[in-house]
């Protein structure tokens, strides 16, 4: 069997689809392990508390984004696996080395809670993040030329790039400002929490935008209406 030759046909779609979704759900409960629960005693156990979860802040900042960034990429697998009718050989490969740097994530995210202010740390954490967005562009592009999947509108597959792409160019932005203060590449990241937001804003605004000239332009036209009817001049 050659490599693009089809796997079994939906039944091997299936196993795929559902080992991929396992991998997935593994990966997100992993990052929950980098999570400890402080153990204190003795006086103003209050106060002790209040400051050893504050010593896991940067943890539970990594547990967040990364949670955000999984989930994200496995909705993008799934609106995939929506359309995939068939895999074969090189669709698995480029499946499992994504699933690979997926549950390899956990890793650089601890380091990341742990040394949040060494830019080795952050860079560690922004390059896996890098590496997981291309794969997943290369999943779909190569399951679309290979015609695995169901036929896509423009629309659709510049969408689906788009997803795809803002997290490999936030992440890889933030690479060489992470040499230069850390706190600055982590904020950076909250554009992947943002700009869904900005993109609706500026789409409900552009209706208004387009109608607002045409309007404007009726009336300021000389034969924009009937002109009033005038009696005869005396």
């Amino acid at each position: 069997m050659t490599p693009t030759e089809p796997e079994g046909g939906r039944l091997g779609r299936d196993r795929a689809l559902a080992f991929s979704d396992g991998v997935f759900a593994i990966a997100m409960t992993l990052l929950v392990l980098n999570l400890r629960v402080p153990h204190v005693s003795g006086h103003n156990l209050d106060q002790q508390l209040r400051h050893e979860l504050s010593k896991e802040g940067g943890v539970l900042i990594g547990f967040a984004i990364s949670f955000y960034v999984i989930a994200r990429y496995w909705l993008v697998h799934h609106r995939m696996s929506l359309r995939l009718r068939l895999v074969d050989g090189r669709f698995l490969i480029i499946n499992l080395v994504l699933l690979a740097f997926i549950v390899f994530l956990p890793f650089p995210a601890e380091i990341l809670g742990i040394y949040g202010s060494e830019a080795t740390a952050v860079v560690l954490y922004a390059g896996t993040m890098v590496v997981i967005g291309l794969l997943s562009l290369a999943l779909w592009e190569y399951a679309r030329r290979a015609h695995l999947m169901g036929a896509m509108s423009d629309l659709e597959l510049r969408e689906n790039r788009r997803r795809s792409a803002i997290p490999v160019v936030v992440f890889a932005t933030s690479i060489p400002l992470a040499f230069v203060s850390t706190n600055g590449a982590k904020l950076w990241w909250l554009l992947l929490v943002l700009s869904p937001v900005l993109r609706g804003a500026v789409e409900r605004r552009r209706p208004h935008q387009r109608a607002t000239p045409a309007a404007s332009t009726s009336r300021g036209r000389p034969d924009a209406g009937p002109s009033p009817a005038r009696g005869p001049r005396r």
